[in-house]
């Protein structure tokens, strides 16, 4: 089964972040272009004043070329994606409710909130030109490392959920009650808790820095939404499927006992 999840894990992660690239050269380039306009604007300022009237340097990378690997770049990340949702998928048949469409729903949610909604809030991505170079590590590794810490929090959560349900027998809808409120003040802790980086004032409008990172947003949770969403109608179509060679084994069995 594994290896059945595995591979439509693959298929729909390749095909969720063609998808998700689709989504991110619409919503978020032209923020990008914006952005980068703005720099060389006045890196070109900054040259013309400078005493040796040098002009500013040509990127090493063209955009158009930055625009074919963020596409191709998305798929490879949406493979991988693809992946790891189908071996986490494997492991929750039997331990989390539902048929194979809700479960995939449940996971898509609890990764979109855990892995891009709570590092989104507490470390927001942002364009070109804007925030110290020398701290893009530390914010990676920052931000990574929130979205690690959501992802200890949903497990953790999805254990309490267990416990309670098993040995307290608490209702379904105290349960789940109880378990997301907790979720929600652990997180907020965390995020007030978690390091700050100070950066400089922005040199870009408001407007632009908010709407890449809206489009930044809107790309991974197409991602993320596209592959909760595609592996859980495969899986329910391969469940289907199943069924009519399951039901001709069963008479094939009853007839030679017959």
């Amino acid at each position: 089964m594994i290896g059945a999840y595995l591979r439509r894990g693959l298929v729909v992660g390749l095909l969720a972040g063609v998808l998700a690239g689709l989504v991110a050269q619409l919503a978020g380039e032209p923020s990008i272009d914006a952005a980068v306009a703005i720099e060389d604007a006045r890196n070109q300022a900054a040259a013309s004043h400078a005493a040796t009237g040098s002009a500013a340097e040509e990127p090493a990378i063209s955009r158009g070329t930055q625009k074919v690997g963020l596409l191709l770049g998305l798929a490879l990340v949406g493979a991988a994606a693809g992946l790891a949702f189908g071996l986490v998928s494997a492991w929750a048949v039997g331990r989390v409710e539902g048929d194979g469409w809700a479960r995939s729903l449940k996971l898509g949610a609890v990764a979109a909130g855990a892995l891009v909604l709570l590092p989104a809030v507490r470390y927001p991505p942002n364009p070109p030109a804007v925030g110290d170079p020398a701290t893009v590590s530390d914010r990676t590794t920052l931000y990574l490392g929130m979205a690690l810490i959501g992802a200890l929090l949903a497990a953790l959560a999805w254990a309490v959920g267990r416990r309670l349900a098993q040995r307290w027998r608490v209702d379904p809808p105290l349960r789940q009650v109880a378990v997301a409120a907790g979720l929600i003040v652990a997180a907020a802790l965390l995020a007030y808790f978690m390091p700050t980086i100070d950066a400089p004032p922005a040199p870009v409008p408001a407007e632009l820095m908010w709407r890449f990172r809206l489009g930044s947003l809107a790309t991974q949770l197409t991602l993320v939404a596209a592959i909760a969403a595609g592996f859980g109608m495969a899986t329910v179509r391969a469940a289907r499927r199943a069924e009519p060679s399951a039901a001709g084994r069963s008479g094939a069995a009853r007839r030679r006992t017959g």
